[in-house]
């Protein structure tokens, strides 16, 4: 059986990175060591899954992707809630929670404006 063990978000400065994830989203940082120049940095939510790899981004590489929400996806048993939580906490929607046929979404940014989705089945 396969799973997702980790995704990489390529981000501009990673303190402020692992500031955002740990600080407003409640995550914890799983590994924090030196990587060449960078540092390799985990994050992961409280309840287990995937972990996020928050990569130092080439500067001289692609520009980083902003204009659209990614394909990352976190779920939450009470998306009205976690949406007050998170916004409580400083976390910026672009998206308030919008019914779907699918089920909730919204979306939310981070430090290094990334766009994410926020779902409830």
């Amino acid at each position: 059986m396969l799973s997702i063990s980790q995704i990489t978000i390529y981000v501009e400065d990673q303190q402020r990175a692992a500031d955002f994830w740990t600080g407003k989203m409640g995550f914890e940082i799983t590994r924090d060591m030196p990587y060449g120049e960078d540092r390799w940095l985990e994050v992961q939510a409280p309840d287990g899954g995937p972990r996020l790899v928050l990569h130092k981004a080439d500067p001289k590489g692609p520009a980083l992707g902003k204009d659209l929400p990614g394909y990352v996806m976190f779920e939450a048993g009470d998306i009205v809630q976690t949406h007050r939580e998170l916004a409580a906490r400083g976390v910026e929607f672009t998206q308030e929670p919008t019914r779907q046929p699918w089920g909730w979404s919204a979306v939310f940014k981070d430090e290094e404006g990334h766009l994410f989705h926020l779902g409830q089945r």
